[in-house]
């Protein structure tokens, strides 16, 4: 599953949960989503820190960061 997709699943089901604070429609029902919130929270954790839908330079012994700059034309370093 890509991250955006976690994130939207993600943000759906707080708000749905959110609706059924407001609306008073079943204690059992709002006890059991929230009880589930930090399930929600730890898998949208797990699948964000794991995609690899993108593939990002290694990092070894070089510098790498912002490649908009030159850091020649910083002044600061």
């Amino acid at each position: 599953m890509k991250a955006g997709t976690a994130v939207a699943i993600a943000t759906i089901y707080l708000v749905v949960y959110c609706v059924l604070l407001n609306i008073d429609l079943s204690p059992v029902l709002t006890g059991i989503a929230y009880l589930s919130v930090p399930v929600i929270i730890l898998f949208l954790v797990f699948i964000v820190l794991f995609d690899d839908s993108r593939k990002y330079p290694q990092l070894h012994n070089d510098e790498w960061g912002y490649t908009d700059k030159d850091k020649d034309d910083l002044g600061m370093f």
